[in-house]
C-alpha cells in the first residue's frame, strides 16, 4: 500500500513532480480563509493529471448549508469519490457547524455519491474537542451505517509512547463497529524542528514532545527532523499519512533513500 500525502494548493505545482508511485491518494488541506473555489481548482487540476484526491471538509470552515452542498456537489461533478470530514478550526466566534457531526446531521451526504468518508484521529489530544475518541466511535458508527468506507488517518505525532497507547485503545474501540477501518498515522516530513515547532502550534501537535526529542542538542536553525526515527517507533497501524512542512522535494529526496 502507498503512503498517502497532504498538500495545501499553493504547493500544487510542486505535487506534479511526484515520482511514480511514490504516494497513493493526495489529500488537499483545507485551511481556514481559503475560498471553497480555490479547493475545488485544486482538486480538479488534480484530477485531471491523473491523481486520487481526496479534499478536506473542515466544519468549522463552512458558512452555512448552502456552501456545504455546493462543494460537495463540485466534488461529485469532478468524480471525487473520497473526502476527509474534519471539525477544523475558524476565525468565527460561533460558526455555523461546531463539529463534523453535525455536517452528517444535516443528511446533505445522502444526495451525492460519495464512497468514502474519512475521519480524524488525534493520539494527542484535540484543542477544540475535549472528547476525541468517543467522538471519533460516533462519527464511525454514523458512518458504517450509511454504507460508507471509512479510514482513520491522525494528526502528525511526535509523542510515539502517547501515539502506540493511542492505537492499542482505538483499535480495540473500533473492533466493535467496523472490520475493515484503516488507521493511517500522521508523519511530519523532513523539516527544521524551528519550522514543526510553528506549525505544533496551529495543529494542536503537542510542541513539547518536539523539543524532548532534542534535549541537549538546541533547537538551532540547522537542525533537521528525521521522519524514519518516528516511523520505527510505532506499532498498530496501516500506513502512513506525510505531512511535507519542509517541502515536497525535500520528502521526495527522504523517501528515496
Amino acid at each position: 500500500m502507498l503512503n498517502t500525502i497532504e498538500i495545501v494548493p499553493k504547493q500544487l505545482e510542486k505535487i506534479f513532480s511526484l515520482p511514480k508511485n511514490m504516494f497513493g491518494d493526495v489529500y488537499v488541506a483545507f485551511i481556514p480563509g481559503d475560498p471553497v473555489e480555490n479547493i475545488i481548482s485544486c482538486c480538479e487540476k488534480l484530477v485531471n493529471k491523473g491523481f486520487s484526491v481526496i479534499p478536506h471538509l473542515p466544519a468549522r470552515n463552512i458558512k452555512d448549508e448552502n456552501e456545504l452542498e455546493n462543494f460537495l456537489f463540485q466534488l461529485n461533478k469532478l468524480n471525487v469519490k473520497k473526502i476527509l470530514a474534519i471539525g477544523g478550526s475558524s476565525s468565527e466566534k460561533k460558526p455555523t457547524f461546531s463539529s463534523t457531526y453535525e455536517i452528517f446531521e444535516t443528511g446533505i451526504f445522502e444526495n451525492f455519491d460519495f464512497d468514502q468518508i474519512n475521519i480524524a484521529g488525534h493520539p494527542e489530544g484535540n484543542p477544540f474537542d475535549e472528547k476525541p475518541d468517543e467522538n471519533l466511535k460516533k462519527k464511525l458508527d454514523w458512518i458504517v451505517k450509511k454504507n460508507y468506507n471509512c479510514n482513520i488517518v491522525t494528526q502528525w505525532t511526535f509523542d510515539t509512547e502517547q501515539t502506540n497507547i493511542w492505537l492499542e485503545k482505538i483499535n480495540k474501540d473500533i473492533s466493535n463497529i467496523s472490520n475493515n477501518t484503516e488507521i493511517h498515522i500522521g508523519i511530519a516530513g523532513p523539516a527544521k524542528f524551528t519550522t514543526l515547532l510553528k506549525y505544533a502550534k496551529v495543529c494542536g501537535v503537542s510542541a513539547s514532545s518536539i523539543v524532548a526529542k532534542n534535549k541537549g542538542l538546541g533547537l538551532t536553525k540547522l537542525l533537521r527532523h528525521n521522519p524514519k526515527d518516528i516511523i520505527e517507533s510505532l506499532v498498530g497501524y496501516d500506513n502512513l499519512h506525510f505531512f511535507p512542512f519542509g517541502g515536497i522535494n525535500e520528502l521526495i529526496e527522504w523517501k528515496k533513500r
